[in-house]
């Protein structure tokens, strides 16, 4: 068993300051682990045993021992942030410095705000640094040639919601409205199949929802699911070391996942690293961004990918069957395999179905007010 890196175990055991800052996140599992993991590589690099030593309380501090403190600290801390925007791509800077600045908060270290803007307007951006593209409808196509039932309905799956590989990965029939625990396909008889998900990665839940032509493509996977789940079982019985999760709606893990859409990408012709971050161009995030990018309704688009903002904070009040409405209007673009559907003569009967009920309003209100003459000549 390889030994870990860093020595959580030390550190969780010595600091109480540490432990108690810990404790708030909990119920924020990830947060805890990014925070725990930045915090103790951050500590062990500096070679900094005594954790609640190092952390004071700046108000109980005279003024030449505070900023005797604060300058050494702001020096420590500026110049491991040089470091990591270095070595790592991404958000991860911005992860430790935000781990940092809530520890030193927590724990009344204060009088930091300004080096905590001029590190952040300093770093190489929190936006990842891998120049992804977002594909053709016809580059799909030819990436999708080399798909079977299974990675076809997965990739198109996170293609039609605009969620994250992970997230998708971890549906489960639960998550979809119609199949639940004892799935039968024959409950996702509705055109526009729900997707829910109680947690997402910024701690809001997501609705989102999957094309007809998606709906079709993953009844005809659940058909041969158990085929799939064979043939993945037998591979790796002798390497894995958990069992498949079969609750699961694609039973296996991210790297599973990625590995084959980069096969996919990879016989079409169009796997492609970036050469900064040496990170394929055409990784599965770039199904996301196609997503945002041809959702007509950007703002709708933001909302159901999980983008929860203050411009779409009015869309979690919509009820399911207006929600229903907003995705069906501006879905057309997200259709690959099959024709756009074409809904003028849809919308021209809409139309017609308005006008008569128009009038069928207005003679029953003509026909009151005659009732109610009549009425009134008798009496």
């Amino acid at each position: 068993m390889t030994a870990r890196k860093y020595d959580y175990e030390f550190y969780l055991k010595n600091s109480k300051k540490l432990r108690e800052f810990l404790k708030t996140y909990e119920d924020r599992k990830s947060t805890h682990r990014a925070y725990k993991l930045h915090l103790i590589k951050y500590f062990q690099e500096n070679n900094i045993k005594d954790v609640d030593s190092y952390v004071k309380d700046t108000r109980v501090m005279d003024k030449t021992e505070k900023i005797n403190y604060l300058d050494n600290l702001e020096k420590q801390l500026t110049e491991y942030w040089k470091k990591i925007n270095k070595e790592y791509t991404g958000k991860t800077p911005y992860v430790w410095l935000s781990a940092v600045k809530m520890f030193l908060i927590h724990n009344k270290t204060f009088e930091l705000d300004d080096l905590y803007i001029k590190l952040q307007k300093n770093g190489h951006g929190n936006y990842a640094r891998t120049n992804t593209k977002t594909p053709t409808k016809e580059q799909l196509k030819k990436i999708f040639s080399y798909s079977n039932p299974e990675s076809k309905a997965l990739f198109i799956f996170q293609m039609v919601t605009g969620q994250r590989i992970g997230q998708v990965i971890n549906t489960t029939f639960d998550n979809i409205e119609g199949l639940g625990k004892e799935w039968d396909k024959k409950n996702l008889n509705y055109e526009i199949p729900r997707i829910f998900y109680p947690e997402s990665k910024q701690g809001y839940i997501v609705k989102t929802r999957i094309t007809p032509e998606c709906k079709k493509l993953l009844l005809e996977y659940l058909d041969q699911r158990d085929k799939f789940i064979e043939t993945r079982t037998k591979r790796g019985e002798h390497k894995r070391n958990n069992k498949l999760d079969m609750n699961r709606l694609f039973p296996m893990d991210v790297n599973t996942a990625n590995q084959i859409w980069t096969t996919m990408c990879k016989n079409t012709g169009l796997y492609e690293l970036d050469p900064v971050t040496n990170k394929p161009v055409f990784g599965t995030h770039c199904l996301r961004r196609y997503f945002l990018s041809h959702f007509t309704d950007r703002e709708m688009g933001d909302y159901f990918s999980g983008h929860i903002t203050a411009r779409n904070k009015e869309y979690r009040q919509y009820s399911d069957e207006k929600l229903d409405g907003a995705y069906k209007k501006n879905m057309n673009d997200l259709f690959v395999f099959e024709g756009t559907p074409d809904i003028t003569e849809v919308n021209k009967e809409i139309v017609g179905l308005k006008k008569e009920n128009e009038q069928l309003r207005k003679d029953m209100q003509s026909l009151m007010i005659k009732v109610l003459s009549q009425d009134d000549k008798e009496k």
